[in-house]
């Protein structure tokens, strides 16, 4: 494992034992009714970040062909156009998460009048805290495609410790769902400040923003399909807590809420090994070195997955032991076995993200039908089982939706990627 590779690992590592740690205070600190509120925060947050529609990853993907071909010096032009689309989307999905959210805390309050939570104002400080994130995190891409890998993930890893211990305190002093504006906060004050620095490769300052024509003929035609994939990742990783609220109440959303958080947390601290040589995979694409693109992924892939599947043990174990001793975080999950069931839906989620890191390194996006059907399949089915089944009922068809993507995307890999790696593709 290089040192972007451990970077990455301790960033999302140091962000999940923060939001165990948040939500373990939580549990302690707000009612069961607001838990469901706080977990439904997050997803709506999520959805205001599918607003590039795929500009993060393609604007990363842009940056490492630049550095990999050594066309360094039009990054300033891209830099300005990925600012200026990224601005105007974020405004427009604020204002719509906004309306979209308050519809569905109202309908669930009218319902359970009696719950009474207070979450109007937060919600406008928290999205609005998360309007200004957004705002930095194509900017953190470029830097990192760019070449710049090691010094992004050191200011990742700086924005989840000093944004873990900014909402624990919050949350520890009364905050509530307040909290989670300081939470995003935060990590919007540690990127800004870092990208206040300038950076020769990305100055936009007088620089003509990148031709419309050309973004549309080369960064465009992958964009959309990375945004109509991401959009099917919330359909598939976050859209459940406001599902599970409107079909069976805050209290039920809380638990299932926590669950998925936690597999959330499974995934993305797993995830972040694959996800550290995006940049370095688009450049050894563009360089045309097939044979060491080869050799290094099943490494990567097989490594991590086991250390996946190690984190998943760990932590069902742990739970199991904290709900046997009575610790009140563990008593708010759903009952274990629908909880394992969760945790072992991450492990399979990580699988494919492997797979999905290297397709989309040589700026296609060959998962985009797949995603797409596979996450309005699974809200579908989520949302019947939400309705008439039990939360592991829930937990079960969780799990069968995610392995489908395995003999997808084994499938994509040896019909694409044994051309690619011959040269001859496309």
């Amino acid at each position: 494992m290089n040192r972007r590779a451990m970077l990455a690992m301790a960033s999302t590592a140091t962000g999940g034992v923060a939001l165990l740690a948040i939500a373990w205070l939580a549990a302690r600190r707000l009612s069961a009714a607001e838990l469901g509120f706080f977990f439904a925060f997050l997803s709506f947050g999520a959805l205001v970040q599918l607003a590039d529609f795929g500009l993060s990853y393609a604007a990363l993907q842009t940056a490492g062909q630049f550095a990999g071909s050594g066309r360094l010096g039009e990054l300033p032009a891209l830099a300005k156009r990925v600012a200026l689309w990224n601005l105007a989307a974020t405004a427009v999905s604020t204002l719509a998460v906004a309306a979209l959210g308050a519809a569905t805390f109202s309908t669930n309050a009218a319902a359970a009048a009696r719950l009474d939570v207070a979450w109007r104002g937060a919600w406008a400080a928290y999205l609005f805290a998360v309007f200004v994130n957004q705002l930095t995190m194509p900017r953190l891409s470029l830097r990192e495609g760019s070449g710049r890998i090691v010094a992004v993930w050191t200011v990742r890893l700086v924005q989840e410790w000093v944004a873990g211990l900014a909402c624990l305190i919050a949350v520890y002093r009364g905050a509530g769902l307040w909290s989670l504006a300081v939470f995003v906060g935060a990590r919007a004050l540690v990127a800004a400040l870092w990208l206040a620095r300038p950076d020769p490769a990305v100055r936009v300052s007088g620089v003509a923003a990148y031709p419309l024509t050309r973004w549309m003929a080369d960064v465009w035609p992958f964009q959309w399909k990375i945004g109509l994939s991401g959009l099917s990742g919330f359909l598939i990783f976050r859209a459940f807590t406001p599902i599970v609220l409107l079909e069976k109440g805050p209290i039920a959303a809380g638990q299932f809420g926590l669950a998925i958080s936690l597999m959330n947390l499974l995934i993305a601290v797993s995830s972040a090994w694959p996800l550290s040589h995006a940049a370095h995979y688009a450049a050894l694409n563009a360089a045309g070195r097939f044979d060491e693109l080869r050799r290094e992924f099943p490494m990567l892939l097989w490594a991590s997955t086991a250390l996946a599947a190690l984190a998943a043990l760990a932590l069902s174990a742990v739970l199991w032991e904290a709900r046997r001793l009575g610790v009140t975080v563990a008593l708010r999950l759903p009952e274990m076995t629908a909880t394992f069931l969760i945790f072992l839906t991450a492990v399979v989620h990580h699988f494919v993200a492997c797979f999905a890191v290297l397709l989309r390194s040589e700026g296609r996006e060959p998962l985009l039908i797949p995603s797409v059907a596979g996450g309005v399949v699974t809200v579908l089915i989520v949302w019947l089982t939400a309705r008439f089944g039990s939360l592991p009922d829930l937990a079960a068809a969780t799990l069968a939706c995610a392995m489908i993507g395995i003999p997808i995307v084994l499938y994509l890999f040896r019909a694409r990627i044994a051309l690619l790696h011959r040269g001859t593709a496309p």
